[in-house]
């Protein structure tokens, strides 16, 4: 430990060196006023009892020699009457001296048995008034009882040195601290009871207490056990009868260490933490300048935090509107005292940031708010993530309009048509070919509203994963057009598609197969008897794909926006009145996109449409 008079202690090092001076003074008022140093009365016999007493013989001060005088031990002997107290008397005594040789208000008086019976009777001497200067031993006497009192009271451990560090005096607290009786302390010197390893030697503060007539230090005392106590010591120079001896004080700070060392392993604690933490942490005082930001601040915010510190918001550079934002929200804090939360966003290297504030004020002993913390947390994925669950909430809700809509048509033509054929017996043949044909065209639209809609719910939830492999591409265009061969044959319409084999993709089998059956299925229901449907494969550097082409009832460039788009649902009945969801188109965008593809519409009002799609040729094209 270092001698220390740094200004964190200054208070304590203050208090001492009141104590020191205060005791210096008063020592000095002794040897100054007193300088005889024999306890004798007039009549050269030890005094048995001394105090001072007022210019009306009220009892002011006494020892304790003086109890063994009272007449009656019952009273109380401040505030008496010494005649009274003394020599049960109600007057003066005769010949009492007091009046006499008083020269001040205050008076000492001494007291001397007289008789050999061991009968105590007062016999009153005035050695002098209080500013008397000549030789006085009962002033001196009372003034070391007054501060041997003084030196035991204190409420640090004291001790008076000599100049080669001999002990002349000490206080119980002293010896009772390190575990010695007075007799083993008093034949002690501060060698064996000071650790100098962690301070200065007695010779080093000796030489320091020279040059500034009193120090504050630090040290560890040594027990009788060996053991080590910090304490606080003061060491002060001062005179008595024309030597210098050194008034030392200790005062135990050993709980304080285990504070201090406390609550400095919680701010390394605490530093580590805010530190490493992940949210930007900001402390601000009332003109609304950093006066602390952590290390978030630079991966963040792209600044160091030491650009921070001591500039407000403004004088940072960032946008005024946000600066005037944040200000008052500052402010507010300040003025209520209520920690508040708060959100913002800020646009930090070209992406737009979303950030939780959390704004908390700090009190001290006053009850005042000098700072003010803030914590500001990066809410960005929570906010996309609330925004996606919106998004998903909406969609939910447009999914089941489009189910209770779309199934409610085929499901009620075969209601219909069943309770026709149980209420009608004669039913002939043709009405029930034509009853069977229609309740077969609405199973088969129920079931692929069904089958879309299966698909779809479990693309949303991600229980279809996409596993892509090499197949042919032209073996899957064969399949679905014989799969819808019963619809085509029903319209009379023409299929245009020029066979090649061993057009190899790579992509989900499964998903390029529904996204086909979706696309064909489209081009029969919205092309016109005899109409014509036209299939070709298209070739890139990277990619196959194909264009399935029909010349019915066309799509307008405004509905063509919304065919990919569930928000934007839109449908149209076929040119034979059949129904559909739009379901079908909006889960061939998300399975082309999920196989690393394209998909696009080419049409206009009357003259069909041409839907076309494109898929990687290698795996090398293929991006997880």
């Amino acid at each position: 430990m270092e001698l220390k008079t740094d200004l964190y202690k200054d208070e304590k090092i203050r208090e001492l060196e009141k104590e020191i001076l205060e005791l210096k003074q008063q020592l000095s008022l002794v040897e100054s006023e007193s300088p005889c140093k024999s306890i004798l009365n007039e009549d050269q016999k030890l005094v048995d009892g001394i105090g001072v007493i007022d210019q009306n013989f009220n009892l002011l001060s006494f020892d304790e020699k003086s109890n063994s005088f009272r007449k009656r031990k019952e009273d109380r002997l401040s505030g008496q009457k010494c005649y009274s107290v003394f020599c049960n008397s109600n007057e003066p005594c005769e010949g009492c001296t007091i009046l006499k040789k008083r020269t001040s208000k205050l008076a000492w008086y001494s007291l001397q048995s007289q008789l050999p019976d061991n009968q105590r009777k007062c016999k009153k001497h005035i050695i002098a008034s209080v500013e008397c200067s000549e030789p006085n031993a009962p002033y001196l006497v009372e003034t070391d009882l007054f501060f041997q009192q003084l030196f035991e009271s204190t409420g640090d451990a004291l001790l008076i040195l000599d100049c080669k560090g001999r002990v002349l005096k000490f206080t119980d607290k002293l010896n009772e601290m390190l575990g010695y009786s007075k007799e083993e302390f008093s034949q002690l010197t501060v060698f064996d009871i000071d650790d100098p390893s962690n301070s200065l030697t007695f010779e080093e503060r000796v030489s320091q207490v020279q040059k500034t007539k009193g120090a504050i230090f630090e040290t560890d005392l040594i027990t009788k056990s060996g053991g080590l106590i910090p304490v606080e010591s003061s060491l002060c120079p001062i005179k008595y009868h024309d030597k210098t001896v050194y008034f030392t004080s200790f005062r135990n700070i050993q709980e304080r260490k285990e504070t201090e060392k406390e609550l400095h392993e919680s701010e390394i604690r605490f530093r580590t933490l805010v530190e490493n933490a992940t949210d930007l942490v900001m402390r601000f005082d009332r003109e609304h300048r950093h006066v602390f930001v952590n290390s978030a601040s630079l991966p963040v915010l792209g600044i160091p935090p030491e650009d921070f510190i001591g500039r407000t918001h403004y004088e940072m550079e960032f946008p005024d509107d946000l600066c005037q934002f944040w200000e008052e929200e500052i402010e507010k804090v300040f003025e209520s005292g209520i920690a508040d939360i708060i959100d913002f966003s800020i646009e930090v290297k070209g992406r737009e940031i979303s950030f939780e504030w959390q704004l908390i004020p700090e009190f001290n002993e006053e009850d005042e708010i000098p700072y003010l913390l803030a914590v500001a947390r990066d809410v960005t994925k929570r906010k996309q993530s609330e925004k996606a669950l919106e998004e998903a909430l909406k969609t939910k809700d447009k999914f089941f309009s489009i189910i209770a809509h779309d199934l409610k048509n085929p499901f009620g033509s075969l209601r219909a048509l069943s309770e026709a054929l149980q209420l009608n017996d004669d039913l002939t043949k043709e009405e029930i070919a034509e009853f069977a044909e229609i309740i077969h065209a609405s199973a088969c639209q129920g079931y692929d509203l069904l089958e879309n809609l299966l698909d779809w719910s479990r693309s949303q939830r991600g229980n279809i994963k996409c596993e892509p492999e090499e197949f042919d591409l032209i073996e899957l265009v064969e399949s679905n057009i014989n799969l819808l061969q019963a619809n085509i044959h029903k319209k009379q319409i023409n299929i245009h598609f020029t066979s090649e084999n061993n057009k190899t993709v790579f992509a989900d089998k499964y998903m390029v197969d529904t996204i086909i059956r979706n696309l064909l299925a489209n081009a029969v229901k919205f092309t016109y008897m005899d109409g014509n449907i036209e299939i070709n494969l298209l070739e890139g550097e990277k990619y196959y794909g194909l264009s399935i082409k029909d010349d019915g009832k066309g799509i307008s460039q405004e509905n063509q926006t919304k065919l990919f788009d569930l928000d934007n649902q839109y449908s149209s009945k076929g040119t034979a009145m059949e129904t559909g969801t739009g379901l079908g188109l909006i889960l061939c965008k998300e399975f082309i996109d999920c196989n690393n593809g394209d998909i696009w519409v080419e049409s206009e009002n009357g003259e069909g449409s041409c839907f076309s799609f494109m898929i990687p040729k290698n795996k090398s094209e293929f991006s997880y």
